[in-house]
């Protein structure tokens, strides 16, 4: 016979957990503000699931809170041509509304960059983030465009497929970019998202 094993967090994991996640979302919250610029802001944990923002004069309150609710997950994942195949998701590019399938095994994420900028691309002037990898992330960046020229790699932001660019070669010096028809303004906040880091839960605007 078959048996069957529940198991459960406890009620003291559960608020260990929250608190841990509303812990590290002040940390996040606290780098995206102060990569903003605001002055004197007040950021403050207010029960067990809130957190208390406050910024005095701020000009664009519309930014900020698009910011804060932006939990900013990154990963990195092939384009396969099996749409069909288990193990697979189907997307859509943001910009070019092409539908890809796209593995679901992530080869790199948001957590192996250590920096993000916006610049300028030199072939046609558009808006794009030039990210840099830490020495892991590198690593496994190398490898896995070498194995993988000639198929598209799917940059995927919060479950969104920003672009799906062809591999043209090794990138192993660690450093790339990320087109996605960005304004000057997008590929500025998608870098200090970046910088920042991704939220462990996504953040709602409770009062205002």
């Amino acid at each position: 016979l078959e048996s069957q094993v529940n198991i459960f967090l406890s009620k003291y994991g559960i608020i260990n957990l929250r608190s841990a996640a509303v812990n590290q979302s002040i940390e996040i919250v606290r780098k995206r503000i102060d990569e903003v610029g605001t002055k004197e802001p007040t950021i403050l944990k207010r029960g067990n699931n809130r957190i208390l923002v406050e910024l005095p004069g701020v000009k664009d309150p519309e930014r900020i809170k698009e910011l804060l609710g932006k939990t900013a997950q990154l990963n990195f994942r092939l384009v396969t041509s099996d749409k069909n195949e288990f193990g697979n998701e189907k997307l859509i590019v943001r910009g070019t509304q092409e539908e890809i399938s796209v593995n679901k095994r992530i080869i790199l994420s948001g957590e192996n960059l250590i920096d993000a900028q916006p610049k300028y691309d030199n072939l046609n002037n558009q808006p794009i983030v030039a990210f840099s990898l830490d020495r892991l992330g590198a690593q496994r960046f190398g490898q896995v465009t070498t194995k993988n020229i000639g198929k598209r790699l799917a940059i995927i932001l919060d479950g969104e497929a920003i672009s799906a660019p062809v591999i043209q070669d090794s990138i192993t010096s660690g450093n790339g970019t990320i087109s996605g028809n960005f304004t000057f303004q997008s590929a500025t906040d998608l870098s200090l998202l970046l910088r920042s880091g991704a939220l462990p839960t996504p953040l709602i605007i409770a009062e205002e």
